[in-house]
């Protein structure tokens, strides 16, 4: 008997009718949304509703929180697995944080919401939380790291995005695709991912933001960003990762002060990379101490940013080995 634990955080996939058409987004408990499940008989899942809300409000105590559940659950040797119900509007920040934290070698952890609300003509609600829990239920999950379950297919968290605000197929990983399928109950995994060291999980994360780069960005936006005293930054750069000409000075200055800086590309897929030299290319960028950050989205980055300044990396020489990509060697 696998004995699989859900933990429901609250999102479009616990969602209840509201008023005037629309809908409540995370007002079922986790025990409504297993009810209408018909599940294998050798599974049985136990719920905890440990969040009722929608995951715009997903803050990084909710995080702490949930993954020391998530520990807990591992340390007792009381799941077989584990699968998180969320909103999917933060689905990827939440499952990038777990995956950097938690140690999924023997209790997979899996993740997964839903586009249309479960009360909806069509819903992916329960097709995703049976495939999700089929998914964590099956030895083929152990040492994949934390994967997201949605629409039949499965991604790494490292990589996963949200693609479609309505579409049923609503999560890809661009350019790099899902590492497998859950396919009439059975779990097929296809590739293995590249993964990144394990960090240790604080009790609390420092302040990163993210300043997106746009055609005439004014670098009076990024001043006032820095006036309001962040741990550290991260910069969704253009094409390999560059930033407007006249932002050089101000992220000069600021890394001169030690201002931790990381460079993303806001493209879907591709990496960092020091192509060019002009004024605010990411050559510029890292010989001033930026840190070009490579396969990882802006929103991810700024995760493991906070993760590594709460455990005392502050060099930009440390901070880019934490973000090496090594092979899953499970």
């Amino acid at each position: 008997m696998k004995r699989i634990f859900l933990l429901s955080t609250g999102g479009t996939i616990a969602s209840a009718p509201g008023e005037n058409g629309r809908n409540v987004s995370g007002a079922l408990p986790g025990e409504a949304l297993v009810q209408a499940l018909a599940l294998a008989d050798d599974v049985r899942v136990e719920v905890e509703s440990v969040l009722q809300k929608p995951s715009n409000a997903i803050d990084a105590a909710d995080w702490v929180m949930i993954a020391r559940r998530c520990e807990a659950l591992m340390a007792d040797g009381l799941a077989d697995g584990i699968v998180i119900t969320h909103g999917t509007d933060t689905l990827e920040d939440t499952a990038y944080f777990l995956e950097c934290v938690l140690d999924t070698s023997d209790v997979p952890v899996i993740i997964t919401g839903s586009q249309r609300v479960p009360h909806a003509l069509g819903s992916d609600a329960h097709a995703n939380l049976r495939r999700a829990i089929e998914a964590a239920a099956s030895g083929c999950s152990h040492g994949m790291g934390v994967m997201v379950a949605f629409n039949e297919s499965l991604y790494s968290a490292n990589f996963v995005r949200k693609v479609s605000s309505f579409r049923l197929d609503g999560f890809d990983a661009p350019g790099l695709g899902c590492l497998g399928f859950i396919d009439n109950g059975e779990v097929q995994i296809l590739q293995r991912p590249m993964r990144q060291r394990r960090l240790v999980r604080p009790s609390a994360l420092p302040r990163v933001d993210v300043l997106p780069v746009y055609a005439g960005a004014s670098a009076a936006f990024l001043e006032a960003v820095l006036a309001s005293a962040p741990a550290g930054i991260v910069i969704d750069g253009v094409g390999r990762g560059h930033v407007p000409p006249d932002w050089m000075p101000v992220l000069r200055a600021a890394m001169d002060r030690g201002l931790p800086t990381l460079i993303c590309s806001s493209t879907l897929h591709g990496a960092t990379h020091q192509s060019y030299q002009f004024p605010g290319a990411l050559h510029e960028l890292e010989e001033a101490g930026a840190v070009g950050v490579r396969h990882l989205s802006a929103r991810k980055a700024r995760i493991r940013l906070a993760l590594l300044l709460a455990n005392g990396v502050s060099v930009p020489q440390a901070i880019r080995a934490a973000f090496d990509w090594q092979p899953n060697r499970y």
